[in-house]
């Protein structure tokens, strides 16, 4: 399945009113945010900002790269089935993965909190593992900000997770549907669609009429098979195809946002700014800044 279909879904995820209603319910009970991330460990805000430790850790460049480690590690860890482990700070991070027809989709992720109350041997083992990352704490304000942090059970955790874990499984079941197997079961026209729409989008203003032909199939047909194969309709799919582009550029090149904006097959740079605002929560020079910050 490509990476665009994936990335695809997981948008449309996100705005599933019952995942977006689980999260709000899961940090009700828990008092934990619950982030939905995508394969790469990017969507919602990950940081716990509203935790004293983490959001002291995050104020340096060392602490925020010290989380990206920490996070890529629990991804890695969580290909097929939920994850725990302690962060360098002796917090709690929890992974829990969305799959879909074999697609993996998204991962819930929550934690920040600490396994038990601060004691003098977690302090110390917690500043030594800071300051091998670069991160130089006193004791006693790494004692206070760690007073500071919630406690939450083993017992409790792992009751966490099962709770994410089942409302993976129903909000999977929910868009099941929708899709069939990897693209390698894919019906031919789709897969020729998809091929073609990929060499087109960011040079012509392809329509479905175009692609139809291609395919040798009729309009409407293409469009239901389309969007039951992939869970998108053919323009989402192409925009996403120039979304895709649009962010490799404007992570990888010094091109300005104008030039990136007409290189990936936006018509008006107007359209450009609304259509990535709306699929990824921030505007193109939000995101460049953050790379360049390593947020």
């Amino acid at each position: 399945m490509p990476r665009i279909i994936r990335k695809a879904l997981y948008h449309k995820l996100r705005e599933l009113p019952e995942l977006v209603e689980f999260q709000r319910d899961f940090e009700l009970i828990s008092g934990m945010k619950l982030a939905f991330v995508d394969e790469l460990g990017l969507g919602d805000e990950l940081r716990h900002d509203r935790l004293p430790l983490c959001a002291a850790i995050h104020a340096s460049a060392a602490g925020s790269a010290m989380c990206a480690r920490a996070r890529h590690a629990l991804l890695s860890s969580a290909a097929d089935h939920s994850s725990c482990m302690l962060c360098d700070a002796g917090l709690n991070e929890v992974v829990v993965p969305l799959n879909i027809s074999g697609i993996r989709a998204g991962y819930f992720m929550f934690g920040g909190t600490a396994p038990q109350p601060a004691n003098p041997q977690a302090v110390h083992k917690a500043r030594h593992l800071l300051r091998k990352n670069g991160l130089d704490v006193s004791e006693c304000e790494l004692e206070s900000l760690l007073r500071q942090t919630p406690v939450v059970s083993k017992e409790a955790l792992d009751a966490c997770k099962r709770l994410a874990q089942l409302a993976a499984k129903q909000i999977a079941l929910k868009i099941t549907d929708q899709l069939v197997d990897p693209e390698a079961k894919m019906p031919l026209p789709v897969t020729k669609a998809c091929g073609f729409i990929r060499a087109r989008a960011l040079t012509d203003d392809i329509n479905l009429t175009d692609v139809a032909r291609h395919c040798g199939v009729s309009e409407g047909h293409l469009s239901r098979m389309f969007h039951h194969a992939t869970g998108l309709t053919f323009r989402e799919y192409v925009t996403q195809v120039r979304m895709e582009h649009a962010k490799a550029l404007l992570t990888r090149t010094g091109k300005t946002i104008t030039e990136i904006a007409y290189e990936s097959g936006f018509q008006s740079l107007s359209q450009f700014h609304r259509v990535f605002r709306k699929i990824n929560g921030k505007t193109a020079g939000e995101m460049r800044v953050a790379g360049k910050s390593g947020a």
